[in-house]
C-alpha cells in the first residue's frame, strides 16, 4: 500500500442513492400483489444476467404480460414521501417500454404521468417512444391499485377532467424516486447537505 498527494482543481464525490422503499406505498399494492414491481426490478428482468436470464415476464406465474403499465412519480412528487422529482424516472420508463416492445411487440404498454420529463435533447428519447404502436401515455395519478382475479386493476386520476378512470394490466411497473445515500454516512469533505439529503456545493 501507498499513500499519494495529489494536487487536484476541484473533487468530484460520487454519493450514489438507493431507490425509494416502495413497500411504503401502501395503496399502490407492491409486496402484496406480486405482479406489481419496481423500475429497478424491471431492469434486471430485461437484463441478460438478470433472475429471468432477460425475459420480461409477469412474477406470479413466468408468464409474458400482455398489458403493462408503467406507474410514474410512485412516491416522488409527495409530500408524504418524496416531495422531489428525481429527474430520470419518466427517461427511465420510456426506455423501459421500448424492452417490452422490442420482445413482446403485441403487448400493450401504457406509462401514467403526472408531466413528461424529458429535458433537452432527451426529448429525441420521448418522441419515437411515445409514437410506437401499442404504447399510450395518459397524463393522470394512480391513486391505488387493487387484484381482481388474474388481473390488476389501477385507480386513476385523469389529470386534465379531475374524474376518476379504471384501467387494467397484468404487470405495474412503479417508477420509484432516488434517495441520497449521503444523509446515510458521515459526509465526506464536510460536505454539506440540503433538505432532502442530497450534497450542496
Amino acid at each position: 500500500e501507498e499513500e499519494i498527494d495529489v494536487e487536484v482543481s476541484s473533487v468530484i464525490v460520487a454519493t450514489g442513492w438507493r431507490p425509494y422503499d416502495a413497500t411504503n406505498l401502501d395503496t399502490l399494492g407492491f409486496g402484496t400483489f406480486p405482479n406489481v414491481i419496481t423500475n429497478v426490478m424491471m431492469e434486471r428482468y430485461a437484463a441478460t444476467g438478470g433472475p429471468t436470464g432477460g425475459r420480461i415476464v409477469r412474477p406470479s406465474d413466468g408468464e409474458a404480460p400482455s398489458r403493462v403499465a408503467f406507474v410514474q412519480c410512485a412516491g416522488s412528487r409527495d409530500v408524504n414521501h418524496l416531495n422531489y422529482c428525481s429527474g430520470v424516472c419518466c427517461l427511465a420508463s420510456l426506455k423501459q417500454a421500448t424492452y417490452v416492445k422490442e420482445q413482446l411487440p403485441d403487448a400493450e404498454v401504457t406509462m401514467y404521468y403526472i408531466d413528461r420529463r424529458a429535458p433537452g435533447r432527451n426529448e429525441d428519447t420521448l418522441t419515437p417512444v411515445s409514437a410506437l404502436d401499442g404504447v399510450e401515455l395518459v397524463n393522470g395519478k394512480v391513486g391505488k391499485i387493487e387484484q381482481e382475479g388474474g388481473a390488476l386493476k389501477l385507480r386513476v386520476e385523469d389529470i386534465h377532467s379531475g374524474k376518476m378512470l379504471d384501467a387494467t394490466a397484468d404487470l405495474v411497473v412503479l417508477a420509484t424516486g432516488m434517495v441520497s445515500r449521503l444523509s446515510e454516512a458521515s459526509s465526506p469533505f464536510g460536505l454539506k447537505q440540503d433538505e432532502d439529503g442530497f450534497g450542496l456545493d
